[in-house]
Order: structure tokens, then C-alpha cells, then sequence
């Protein structure tokens, strides 16, 4: 209890300092109290101007003479199915045999797909 006491004192003490001081400089703690010229001319700004975007937009790519989507076809197709990575591993087996063989073919449809 001691130590509320000790509380509610300085509470007090601090309440009558700060009315004293308010009333010997004459301003009150109130909003409506004039603001100092420095907050005034941080409140001046400048005419709005357009906006723009933070970051410029990437140009998209233009398009390639070349078709690299038949390089290497069923071994791309196999690695991007929905099969479960247990059952590609045994068809990579298969298509990486194929492709290389047919790669000579699949680099000719390129320049005309």
C-alpha cells in the first residue's frame, strides 16, 4: 500500500508542475493550441503529379525463329506428367534412348515448327 501511495504522490506532484507551467507560459495542452512554423512548412507540398509505376515493366522476349520444343519431346513430356517420380524413373530408361536417336529429326522440325 505503501508503495501506491508513493505513486499517487508523484502523480500529483507532476500534475501541479505541469499546470504551473502552463499557466506561467500562457498556452494551454489542448489540440487546439497554435502549432509551432516548423510543422506548418512541413505541411506545404508540391502539385500532384501522375503517377507512375515503381518498377518499369519487362518487354516481353521476342519471338525465336527456332522451335527447341521438340528437343529431347518425350523425356520432357515424361519429367512434366503427373505420373509419381517412382514410375519416371524407369520410363527415363526408355525416352532419353529415343530422343537421342531421334534428335537429328526433332533439331529439323524445329526450324520449321
Amino acid at each position: 500500500m505503501d508503495l501506491h501511495r508513493r505513486t499517487h504522490h508523484w502523480i500529483v506532484l507532476l500534475a501541479a508542475l505541469v499546470s504551473l507551467t502552463t499557466a506561467r507560459t500562457g498556452q494551454a495542452l489542448s489540440p487546439t493550441a497554435p502549432q509551432p512554423a516548423v510543422i506548418e512548412l512541413a505541411q506545404q507540398t508540391e502539385p500532384p503529379r501522375d503517377l507512375e509505376p515503381r518498377y518499369q515493366p519487362v518487354p516481353p522476349q521476342p519471338k525465336s525463329w527456332y522451335n527447341n520444343s521438340y528437343l529431347f519431346a518425350l523425356t520432357r513430356g515424361v519429367s512434366n506428367s503427373t505420373m509419381d517420380p517412382a514410375a519416371q524413373a524407369p520410363l527415363f530408361l526408355l525416352t532419353v534412348p529415343l530422343d537421342l536417336v531421334l534428335l537429328p529429326i526433332a533439331a529439323i522440325g524445329g526450324l520449321f515448327g
